[in-house]
């Protein structure tokens, strides 16, 4: 009787100690993948890809402008008339030049740039409901923002179980669509470049996708994003509860 009863309790608390082995393997692998996660400081990361988004497209929109002032100066040049030349004749010159360039401005890439603004317009209805659902998400990924801000300044978080860098991630998106839509209808590229608005995106919307690669958040200056709350009086005019 002692036999089977010492043979009983050395066969569980053998299979107890190898599950319970495995068990405190698992468990201290995952608390020190966690320790190095969280004692790990990657701010740099999120910080410099929104200066390299900045200055990245800075510089190759002044390039860009170097390069059609080297290759195309005639484009800038004004070209001046004295009196005397002004006759009947250079009148029908001056119909037929404007006419020939009217037609080459119309391509694909006049095209685009029409149809981006007519997308953004504050005249027509699609681009009334762009600037609404933009303020409206702006206030939502705000809402986030304020979430994330009970957690630590950089917190290490999975993309396939967090729910709200899942949300984030899609607001981003908007907003990234949005302001590819503001770029291509921009007549003036550097200017609108230097836009606080443009700039609230640089600073917003690249270190989500960071976020998102490294699996971990930081907040740094996310709360940019609340400067499109000065745009709540244009909001109340598009829907028309506020009159000018």
């Amino acid at each position: 009787m002692s036999t089977e009863i010492s043979m009983g309790i050395c066969n569980c608390s053998s299979g107890d100690t190898i599950t319970f082995s495995v068990l405190s393997k698992q468990s201290s692998v995952g608390v020190s993948i966690s320790a190095t996660c969280e004692g790990t400081r990657m701010w740099y990361a999120f910080l410099c890809s929104s200066l390299v988004t900045f200055f990245g497209g800075l510089l190759v929109i002044l390039i860009w402008r170097v390069f059609n002032y080297m290759c195309c100066p005639g484009s800038s040049q004004i070209v001046v008339r004295t009196e005397e030349q002004k006759s009947a004749g250079d009148d029908e010159d001056d119909k037929e030049v404007q006419g020939s360039s009217r037609a080459m401005e119309v391509g694909w890439m006049t095209a685009v740039k029409d149809w981006a603004g007519v997308m953004i317009s504050a005249q027509t209805l699609i681009g009334r409901i762009l600037v609404v659902l933009v303020f409206m998400l702006s206030i939502g990924a705000l809402i986030i923002y304020f979430i994330d801000s009970a957690d630590p300044i950089e917190t290490c978080k999975n993309f396939f179980t967090d729910k709200t860098l899942q949300i984030d991630l899609a607001f981003n998106l908007f907003f990234l669509l949005y302001f590819g839509l503001r770029f291509i209808a921009a007549n003036d590229k550097l200017l609108f470049w230097l836009e606080v608005n443009s700039i609230v995106d640089f600073f917003t919307v690249p270190p989500v996708f960071v976020s998102v690669y490294l699996n971990r958040t930081w907040l740094g200056l996310r709360f940019l994003r609340a400067l499109r709350l000065l745009q709540f009086s244009e909001i109340l005019q598009f829907v028309n509860i506020l009159k000018t």
